[in-house]
This record gives structure tokens, sequence and C-alpha cells, in this order.
């Protein structure tokens, strides 16, 4: 299994553009942007550090034409070349139809939020959550901490919670409706454990070593940084309020 300082990270640094959405039939979704995972570094040989308009304005100028996104994975923990064509008249919203945030991906796939054992007839049960393949990985509100999901969850006592959630074995994302009841018969207002930390992290998704993987292009400016790696998070196990 892979670790994310295996593979270098062009021109240095965490910083990058997010993707949050992927719109059906976009450009994104045609050249394989996949939501949550995916961090764009760099455009052509233009590194993405700083939150600007660079990518915009590159993007404008560039509709119509082939374009080459260095792209990070938190998922395989690597980085891929994507080939895309903006496009403003594929007839959804922006010229590649993905939703983007600049932020860090250090210690991107250690937010997510284990499924462990799913009760018969709970209200995790009933949104059809699977025990011990599903993964948290996001919701609409921003989750940086433990804490926040079940907090999160307690705020939505009977009320819909959106979620977003990852199964290791079918390699998917999908968007789940979970509405927490403390008043259910069993356990917690969900009724499945929830493991957080180290030892419940997504797998990372090993490459087939017969798979080619491009040689990710020489950046510039080259800024680079030390990365300091964040101390080991204690895994833990907790039932959700």
């Amino acid at each position: 299994m892979g670790t994310a300082n295996s593979t270098p990270i062009p021109g240095g640094g965490t910083e990058g553009y997010h993707i949050l959405k992927v719109q059906d039939n976009s450009p994104g979704q045609a050249a394989g942007l996949e939501a949550f995972f995916d961090f764009i570094l760099a455009i052509n040989t233009t590194r993405l550090d700083k939150d600007n308009d660079t990518l915009k304005e590159m993007l404008k100028n560039g509709d119509g034409q082939e374009l080459i996104l260095s792209v990070y994975s938190s998922k395989t923990q690597i980085v891929r070349e994507v080939k895309i064509i903006p496009n403003s008249s594929w007839g959804g919203q922006g010229l590649l139809g993905v939703s983007i945030r600049f932020c860090s991906f250090a210690g991107a796939n250690e937010n997510v939020w284990h499924i462990l054992d799913v009760h018969p007839n709970s209200p995790a049960d009933k949104a059809g959550l699977r025990s011990h393949t599903d993964y948290i990985i996001g919701s609409d509100s921003i989750m940086h901490e433990s804490e926040d999901l079940f907090m999160l969850i307690e705020a939505h006592e009977g009320r819909p919670l959106k979620l977003y959630v990852y199964n290791v074995e079918l390699d998917t994302c999908r968007e789940v409706s979970i509405t927490p009841d403390s008043a259910w018969p069993g356990e917690g207002s969900l009724g499945c454990g929830i493991g957080y930390g180290y030892l419940h992290r997504i797998p990372v998704k090993k490459i087939s070593q017969n798979k080619d993987i491009p040689a990710p292009p020489v950046i510039k400016p080259a800024v680079i940084n030390n990365v300091m790696a964040s101390a080991s998070q204690v895994p833990e196990i907790i039932n959700p309020p």
C-alpha cells in the first residue's frame, strides 16, 4: 500500500482545487474527474498553488482546445495527467461542469467516517448504508474533525441529512439522505457504529502494474515546500449520539 509521500507532487506544496461535484455529461465527467477525491494541481505547465483567477482565465482562453491537468487523487495517492477540453456550450454550468474549492489536500484521506455494523430497521439501514464497506466522505457542510459529523447529526435530529458516501467494493460515490432519530428502539440516532482514525481510512486503491501511468509534466514555477507529516490520529470507534 502506497503513501502520499511515495509520489512527488509537481511543483511542490499541498494546495490545489478540490473537486466537490462533477455534473453529468460535462467535460469534467468525460475526462474522468472524480468528486471529493480529485484535486487539480496544475493546468498545462502552470502550478495552481494560489487562489486567484489563473485557472479561470486559462480555461476561458482554452475554450474548445485540449488542455492538460495535473490531478492528485487522495484515493490512489498518485498524480495523473488528465486531458480535458473546456466547452462553454456543453449544456451545463461552467467550462468544465465541476464545482471546486481551493484548499490543501494534506490529510484529505483522513477526514472519512467508516460505517461499521448497521442495525436492522435503524435510520442507517433505511437510508441504505452498508456495513463495513461504506465511508462517509462529505456533506453540504465542511467537516474537518471527528466531532464535526456528530454535531451535524445532532443538529439534524428528525430532519433529513444529506451525506456523500463512498463504497469501497463498488468504487462508487452516492448521495444518501438519512434522518437521525434518537427515539428509534435501538442505540444512537443512526443505529450504526462509526469508526474514525488511522484504521478506518479508505484503503489506498492500487494501480495495476501493467497499466502505463504517464509521468507528470514539469511544472513551473517550481515552488518547493517542505511538508511535515502530521502525527497519526489515534483510531477510535464512536457511536453517534
